[in-house]
């Protein structure tokens, strides 16, 4: 996977994957999905900003968010986000809702997205940004679990600092390695997309990226597995852990 101006907006999530810091204050991979569920309970899934920067992507402002996703409920949660851009008056100068597949009961997700940029599929944005808002969209497809979007699993995820250009004006790029198992029911065919955030050492959001891979087979079929590789992905800040999710589409 490359940051490239082919990069889509997630539809989707997908399971997750976390680096460590090792003693010498390095990343080092350590196995991990998504927040383990905790004790399952009736209540609302919850959407709240995490963390938002607005750099450039090719020259061009764009705004990058993470969307911290809860779901406390006793079964898997489907949920689609609302994302708007404003200025300083309030206008919308981008906007996007984005599908997230299953969320597991008691889990919490962070989900990666952008808005505007110079890529040749980006939408620019219309103004000057000064503010994210992210909103869980109401009855977007009916009960939770209509959509199954199940997550493939990954392992032996390695993250480290690079070199490579993110075409962004972040000061630090990291590339990872990571494995990617067919852990669903069907198949994996037509490609998957993937985002990675990436986490400094208190645990706080320094960057990541989203796209689609040039890595997957055409074909998937269960049980069987790829090496998925990404280069130049952007942070804002030194990054020790890495959170990685694919899932098909």
């Amino acid at each position: 996977m490359r940051r490239a101006i082919s990069l889509s907006v997630a539809v989707t999530i997908a399971a997750a994957v976390s680096t460590g810091c090792s003693g010498d204050g390095k990343p080092s991979a350590a196995g991990s999905q998504l927040d383990k569920p905790g004790k399952a309970a009736d209540a609302a899934t919850t959407v709240r900003l995490a963390w938002n920067h607005t750099g450039t992507f090719f020259d061009e402002p764009q705004v990058w968010y993470v969307a911290r996703v809860k779901n406390p409920g006793r079964s898997n949660a489907s949920v689609a986000l609302d994302a708007r851009v404003l200025d300083k008056t309030g206008t919308i100068v981008g906007s996007d809702q984005t599908v997230l597949p299953n969320i597991p009961a008691g889990a919490s997700f962070d989900y990666f997205g952008y808005l505007g940029g110079g890529g040749a599929l980006d939408t620019k944005l219309t103004g000057t940004p000064n503010k994210v808002q992210v909103t869980e969209a109401k009855n977007a497809f009916g009960q939770a679990g209509a959509v199954d979007e199940p997550m493939l699993r990954t392992e032996e995820l390695t993250l480290k600092q690079g070199h490579g250009d993110t075409n962004t004006n972040a000061p630090y790029s990291y590339d990872l390695t990571v494995k990617v198992t067919n852990s669903t029911h069907d198949a994996v065919a037509g490609g998957v997309t993937q985002q990675v955030v990436l986490y400094d050492a208190k645990g706080g959001v320094v960057g990541g990226d989203t796209g689609s891979s040039d890595n997957v087979p055409d074909n998937l079929p269960t049980g069987m597995s790829y090496r998925e590789e990404w280069t130049g992905i952007p942070a804002m800040a030194k990054a020790v852990r890495a959170v990685y999710t694919v899932w098909p589409g």
